[in-house]
């Protein structure tokens, strides 16, 4: 006698399929009773009057599902994750099994059995305070979302650097991705330059509020910029300053995805060093990452714009103002520029004029608009000292009527006589 295992559901649907057999209830209320169509009842009565209650078991129970993996395979994927992956996410290991194993096995089923394996632990939720959702922008180029990311980006292979991205607010296309040792003004001047070159210049950014971005003290005016903020003044880009990290989120969920991804992709290549890492990613993986994440805008328009016509060697500088010495020197951090006999215009000493130190640390000099003509100095030119002219002076001896040879009571005497009249 064979056996049938049924759950309360199907035991309770006997009694109607038997009723409806002798016909003591009608198809219609049966099919609302089960909540299902009458051409459904029909179907299952038919079954039930050949099989009896064996029928109203699903043909599945007890067998594989056609989806499940093979048990060898299943084997083989948690062999291979816990020598090559073990610290990659399960969506991120089941690219990997079949990019470069072969091995195709869905991110759900591979995080049951990497859970099951203890190579993974599931995420508790976390109750996080909500911000209001602001739409995407329409637009490719009408906001680009930037900032740098401190991290152990070479895990213990190399020292920490920062990674500098920029990331379209209308696609999450990534535009640039840039290793620098900081976030300091040149590296970030840098990177943007090597951006505007491939893409042109975005209609806006969209930054925090650090110090490369923003005066932030003493600057209750909003009139002070950074150097940073005056290129960008130039270049005619909008600088937009975030109040909260969650305001810029696009960027801040991107560094999330790549100090997981990148990390790892960059160990998997054996990559090292700055410079290779740059070359990586410029032509691997950012192609690889926006065919993966990047969305369709709502708008083909591209609001870029064209920096042919600016001089972006001008712009891309650090620019501060000196005084022009005496000796047609100039001095700026240590280092000593001497201005050479033949300029475009006329420069007098204590004249103000403009330091320009460029992306390669090279200087040039501008007053009113033209550029000076100027050589470094290994060395500032030391003062000529001129020895002190001493004039030899006579010994004055006063006049017999001078006040000095004249007795103090005399005088006072005089002053009372001249008080009386």
């Amino acid at each position: 006698m064979e056996l049938i295992v049924m759950n309360n559901k199907e035991i309770d649907q006997i009694n109607i399929f038997d009723n409806l057999k002798v016909k003591r209830l009608k198809q219609t209320e049966a099919a609302k009773m089960l909540n299902i169509s009458t051409r459904q009842v029909k179907r299952k009565l038919k079954e039930y009057r050949k099989k009896g209650a064996a029928s109203l078991v699903h043909g599945n129970r007890g067998k594989a599902s056609n989806r499940s993996v093979d048990r060898k395979e299943a084997n083989l994927a948690i062999q291979l994750i816990k020598v090559n992956y073990p610290d990659f996410g399960p969506t991120f290991a089941s690219e990997k099994l079949l990019e470069n194993h072969n091995l195709q096995i869905d991110h759900e089923t591979l995080r049951r059995l990497m859970i099951k394996n203890g190579i993974w632990r599931a995420k508790t939720v976390k109750i996080v305070t909500k911000h209001f959702w602001r739409e995407r922008k329409a637009c490719f180029g009408e906001m680009v979302q930037l900032d740098g990311s401190p991290h152990h980006w070479f895990e213990d292979r190399e020292v920490p650097c920062t990674l500098i991205a920029f990331i379209d607010d209308a696609t999450s296309n990534i535009l640039w991705l840039e290793f620098a040792e900081s976030e300091s003004t040149e590296s970030l001047m840098r990177a943007t330059r090597s951006y505007m070159e491939q893409f042109g210049a975005p209609a806006s950014f969209y930054s925090d509020r650090g110090s490369v971005y923003k005066v932030n003290g003493g600057n209750s005016n909003e009139d002070r910029v950074t150097q940073y903020g005056r290129a960008m003044q130039e270049l005619h880009v909008r600088l937009i300053h975030a109040r909260t990290p969650q305001a810029k989120g696009r960027v801040e969920n991107l560094f999330g995805t790549l100090q997981d991804r990148l990390v790892k992709e960059l160990r998997l290549a054996g990559i090292n060093s700055i410079k290779e890492a740059n070359g990586y990613v410029q032509d691997k993986y950012i192609k690889t990452h926006n065919n993966k994440f990047s969305v369709k805008p709502r708008s083909t328009v591209n609001l870029h714009k064209t920096v042919i016509s600016y001089d972006l060697d001008n712009i891309f500088c650090l620019k501060e103002e000196r005084q022009v010495n005496n000796d047609w020197t100039i001095n700026y951090k240590g280092r000593c520029l001497q201005l050479t006999e033949k300029q475009p215009t006329i420069i007098r000493p204590k004249t103000l004029v403009t330091v320009h130190e460029h992306l390669d640390h090279s200087m040039t000099i501008q007053v009113r608009g033209l550029k000076l003509n100027s050589i470094e100095l290994d060395k500032h030119p030391e003062k000529i000292m001129v020895p002190k002219i001493i004039k030899e002076r006579r010994l004055y001896i006063p006049p017999a009527h001078h006040p000095w040879r004249i007795p103090r009571e005399v005088l006072k005497s005089d002053i009372s006589i001249e008080l009386v009249r």
